[in-house]
């Protein structure tokens, strides 16, 4: 495991999530997982674009892959390593996002993610909730205005976007 693998495991394990990605679910949580962590100041690298579930990096993928891997014949190398400290605080605060039943938590994590992604990168104005959904629904996203509304509520709440 090179040290930005080593990174996304401890992330992950410090939200509490279990590092899943034998199914297109698993993997969408923790592409999303990822995404989240990052937009809120955990600094992993990984660039996202774009793509049917919202933001995906091809990179991070690989990454999974190549941790599932070391994990699977007992060479998971993140033993001894920690995030500093202002990085663990941080996951701290953000991990009640992820606090859902694993039924629910991939959709969660689709539209919090998309909304952020589609604010982050200009596409759309952070507080109209219609031009979100709609762009939303252009993307083949069948999330409402009440759910869009929710999810601007708690990326401001767990401070994500600016209020």
């Amino acid at each position: 495991m090179d040290r930005q693998q080593i990174g996304v495991l401890l992330t992950i394990n410090s939200l509490k999530l279990p590092f899943k990605i034998d199914s297109f679910e698993g993997r969408l949580i923790m592409q999303k997982a990822i995404y989240l962590a990052q937009a809120a100041g955990i600094n992993l690298g990984y660039y996202y674009h774009w793509y049917l579930h919202g933001p995906y990096s091809p990179s991070l993928t690989r990454d999974e892959f190549a941790i599932a891997t070391d994990i699977s014949v007992d060479l998971d190398e993140s033993e001894g390593w920690k995030l500093d400290d202002s990085s663990s605080q941080r996951l701290k605060e953000i991990r009640r996002i992820f606090a859902e039943p694993r039924d629910k938590l991939a959709d969660k994590l689709e539209l919090l993610a998309s909304v952020h992604f589609l604010i982050d990168r200009k596409q759309v104005s952070e507080v109209d909730t219609s031009r979100i959904t709609s762009t939303l629904k252009r993307f083949n996203k069948n999330f409402s205005e009440k759910d869009v509304k929710k999810a601007l509520e708690e990326l401001i709440n767990y401070g994500l976007l600016a209020a």
